[in-house]
């Protein structure tokens, strides 16, 4: 049985007023009797007996105690004085349950709307319209319910538990808990009774979607007689008398329609005044598509791809909005004179989607293909292609708007069934014929080398080979649902083939006007770009990136409305499509945290803006703050790393209790992820644990000179993962931070910059070795960056073969400088060495090439082989 909207509303009307009369009538009662037992005990009780324990004062909203009788125990006193009460209902929670009544009801006449057959695609779409406000009010009722119990459940755990039998509590604090308690369980139960709605209205919407998706594919999957069976043209044929009959019929009622509400001539001037309107629309969209057409390039020259896009965009919009404006002006203009009957109604709208359906393919392909301008095309084709493509593109477009058309017509007629299969089946024949058509023109153009060679590269890199056999097998597939009986399926994929085309058209010039607005239009080193930095504020490189950022944003919007007309032509209701995004706006329950659409979107806007309030808060206190506390430039570095991930951490935090999620619920997925961190993920929290004690106990600090597994350079970054050293060669090496916590590490500059320099000298015997000592020590002691404390020393290491080996051993101030001090030493000792006469010892082979020849002896001679 169907129920009527104003029935339901009764309906609703009735329970909710039940319900609302239930529990007055106990409150009233209960009521009643206290104020009875109140009077009742009055004339018994006095002023209470000297010595005798106060009673408490009684909470705010309930009824002052009575002084109990002389002679009477305290503690029955305070038993009467803390009495519950009946405490009055939330107005709130009352009109929600009003909702929550009226939503059930109207759920109730939905599903008993669904549990008939036969309902057409326009009784789903009106269910669902009945069934989005209904749903909408229950998100409503669970968004202002929800903080509600949270509050209350905040405020009970403020109270604290209730104390144990026989303990004394404050009767204010006990009436309190009562009525939050009570404030809790009933919007608690409101709440629960929303969610169970919203489940419910959730399965009816996914009860519509299936009959949605089950009268479609029926209708789509529903056999006729096939392309060659005679019975088909027969019957078709035979209803073209029937049907040009009907058509007579049709236009007399619609001249006798006219005629009684105006004389034939003033018909016939409303008539020629909608055709001289149109025609006027039509004539002015030609004149002012010749006075906006752009002139061809020089020889030579060529159009820039934004330019091209800005002119492909023009020719659709001009040829797109022509026709269609002048068809609607010439309609409204006869329609304003009430000239129009219903019927007539329906086969002019028909009319008017035929027109679109022509204007728009054509116009795309127009702007698209360029078959006569092709300076300004824009995908690389040849001529011959482009003009081909254009060419049956066209006629399949004529195709479908005409057997829209005709599909309109036998609807208002009332047509046999097998003039529309036949209708049906020539408009899928017919495209399925122009696309190979095509095919097979590309095919022989490039066979017989009718293009340059150049351009057939162009046509074989830009057709890939995968393309050409899909659509070959489109056909087939076609071909094969005409023979075999599935009309209505061949002229759906027909149809939406030519809608998919036109649809991806749109977007692929859309997508290459904001590509080439934004890559060559924005671009850093254009002029436009630096005059329009200079007036933001900008600089050219930021400008550049707001400009991919905006382009990426609207590409996705490209291809969002593209996938909305795709699957709309595709029998998809845009109507399931948009319940979708609502389900997800209206939020995924996930344990206790509920979360939304919307709440993502803010968190993660929530989560940018912390994050570029902690850099900035990092930034000041890195540049500003630590710079004047005087503090070590290594410490100023690890206070810094450690500012910046503590506000990376609050960021994230933030944006997490935005969510919904808590620490306990991330403690719980941290320790299901301990197992995996323990065995693939060791090395990483290895790093990262070393790095915090790196930044925290700084063995390793920045700028340190350090030699770890043989790579030696200074500190220029610690981060949590890894530790970036800087070589004398200036390459940089990247050292994970557990070598530096585990292994052997040499700081050069850990407590102090000092170092200590060596050098080792060879002296003959024949030299003075206090002379010598004498000179190391002062060729030390001159340099301005050996210290003086502690001072210089001079060791006499041991006697060799050659001579005497002598050490000079100071300490430099700054280890950086610790090679130069000792070239240094060296060309100030091998200077004083040969002013004092003090030669060094040699090995005795290095002076035999300046030695006599007379007194070298002669090499040894080899040994005759033969003895």
């Amino acid at each position: 049985m169907h129920v009527t909207k104003p029935a339901a509303v009764l309906v609703a009307l009735f329970l909710s007023m039940g319900l609302s009369m239930v529990p007055l009538a106990p409150a009233g009662a209960q009521s009643a009797q206290g104020q009875g037992a109140q009077g009742q005990g009055a004339p018994h009780q006095s002023v209470p007996a000297a010595g005798a324990p106060a009673v408490p004062a009684p909470a705010a909203g309930t009824p002052p105690a009575v002084p109990p009788a002389v002679g009477t125990a305290a503690p029955a006193a305070a038993s009467e004085a803390v009495k519950p009460v009946v405490l009055p209902t939330d107005p709130m929670i009352t009109a929600a349950r009003e909702k929550l009544e009226a939503a059930r009801a109207t759920l109730d006449a939905l599903d008993a709307s669904l549990a008939l057959e036969g309902l057409r695609p326009n009784d789903l779409d009106e269910v669902r319209q009945r069934l989005d406000p209904a749903r909408r009010d229950l998100a409503a009722v669970s968004d202002q319910i929800a903080p509600r119990v949270a509050d209350a459940e905040s405020r009970l755990s403020g109270l604290g538990a209730k104390p144990a039998d026989g303990a004394v509590e404050d009767p204010a604090v006990a009436a309190d808990r009562e009525r939050l308690q009570k404030i809790n369980s009933d919007l608690g139960a409101v709440l629960k009774q929303n969610r169970a709605l919203l489940l419910r209205a959730d399965q009816i919407s996914d009860r519509i979607s299936t009959r949605r998706r089950a009268l479609f594919t029926g209708q789509l999957f529903e056999r006729s007689d096939s392309i060659l069976d005679p019975e088909l043209w027969g019957n078709a044929l035979s209803s073209v008398s029937s049907e040009w009959r009907s058509i007579r019929y049709f236009v007399n009622d619609w001249s006798t329609f006219a005629g009684r509400r105006q004389d034939t001539l003033t018909v016939l001037g409303i008539l020629l005044g909608g055709f001289g309107i149109g025609a006027a629309v039509v004539l002015g969209g030609r004149l002012l598509r010749r006075r906006l057409r752009t002139p061809p390039p020089a020889p030579g020259e060529s159009f820039t791809r934004l330019r091209s896009a800005r002119e492909a965009l023009k020719v659709l919009l001009l040829n797109a909005c022509v026709a269609p404006a002048a068809t609607l002006a010439a309609l409204a203009f006869v329609g304003g004179f009430d000239l129009v009957p219903p019927r007539a109604g329906d086969l002019l709208h028909g009319l008017v989607v035929a027109v679109f359906i022509k204007a728009i393919g054509n116009a795309v392909a127009r702007a698209l293909l360029a078959p006569d301008e092709p300076w300004r095309r824009l995908p690389p084709l040849p001529d011959a292609a482009a003009s081909l493509a254009f060419r049956y593109f066209s006629f399949a477009v004529w195709t479908l708007a005409i057997a829209a058309f005709l599909n309109a017509l036998h609807k208002v007629l009332f047509a046999p069934v097998g003039l529309t299969v036949l209708t049906s089946a020539l408009l899928a024949l017919f495209i399925a014929g122009f696309i190979a058509r095509f095919l097979v023109g590309v095919a022989r153009a490039e066979e017989d080398g009718s293009e340059t060679e150049g351009e057939a590269a162009t046509t074989s890199g830009a057709r890939p080979q995968w393309l050409g056999l899909g659509i070959w097998l489109a056909v087939i597939l076609l071909l094969g649902a005409l023979v075999a009986g599935y009309v209505s399926f061949a002229a759906f994929i027909a149809a939406r083939m030519i809608v998919a085309t036109t649809v991806l058209g749109g977007l692929y010039l859309l997508y290459a006007l904001i590509d080439s607005f934004f890559g060559e239009g924005l671009s850093a080193e254009t002029p436009r770009t630096r005059h329009l930095s200079k007036a933001l504020g900008l600089q050219p490189t930021s400008l550049e990136l707001i400009g991919v950022v905006l382009s990426g944003l609207l590409k996705l919007l490209l291809f969002v409305v593209a996938g909305f007309l795709i699957a709309g032509s595709w029998g998809t209701s845009t109507a399931d499509v948009m319940d979708t995004v609502e389900r997800a706006s209206f939020g995924v329950r996930i344990g206790t945290a509920t979360i939304t659409l919307w709440s993502v979107f803010y968190a993660v806007l929530l989560l940018l803006v912390s994050l570029v309030a902690a850099r900035a808060f990092q930034r000041w206190v890195s540049t500003a703050l630590l710079p004047r506390s005087g503090l070590e430039a290594s410490l100023q570095s690890s206070i810094a790393t450690i500012v910046s991930y503590v506000g990376t951490i609050i960021a994230i935090m933030i944006a997490m209790s935005e969510v919904g999620l808590n620490l306990e619920n991330i403690a719980l997925v941290a320790g299901a992820l301990s197992v995996g961190i323990g065995f693939g993920l060791q090395a990483i929290v290895s790093n990262f644990v070393s790095g915090l004690i790196l930044l925290a106990e700084r063995p390793i600090r920045v700028g340190d000179t350090i030699n770890v597994k043989g790579e030696e350079g200074y500190v220029r970054r610690i981060s949590v993962r890894s530790t970036e050293i800087e070589t004398f060669e200036r390459a940089t090496v990247i050292v994970p931070n557990s070598d530096l916590i585990t292994g052997m590490v040499k700081n050069w500059t850990h407590s102090n910059t000092t170092g200590r320099v060596i050098v080792a000298v060879n002296v003959s015997y024949d030299c003075d070795a206090e002379e010598v000592r004498d000179i190391l020590i002062g060729c030390a002691c001159d340099h301005p960056q050996v210290l003086q404390t502690p001072p210089p020393r001079v060791f006499l290491i041991k006697f060799t073969d050659a001579g005497m080996a002598f050490e000079l051993r100071c300490v430099v101030a700054n280890v950086d400088y610790g090679l130069t001090v000792k070239s240094d030493l060296h060309f100030q000792v091998l200077s004083r060495f040969r002013k004092a006469g003090i030669g060094m010892a040699i090995q005795p082979w290095a002076s035999l090439s300046r030695a006599p020849v007379d007194m070298v002896p002669p090499p040894p001679s080899s040994p005759d082989p033969q003895q």
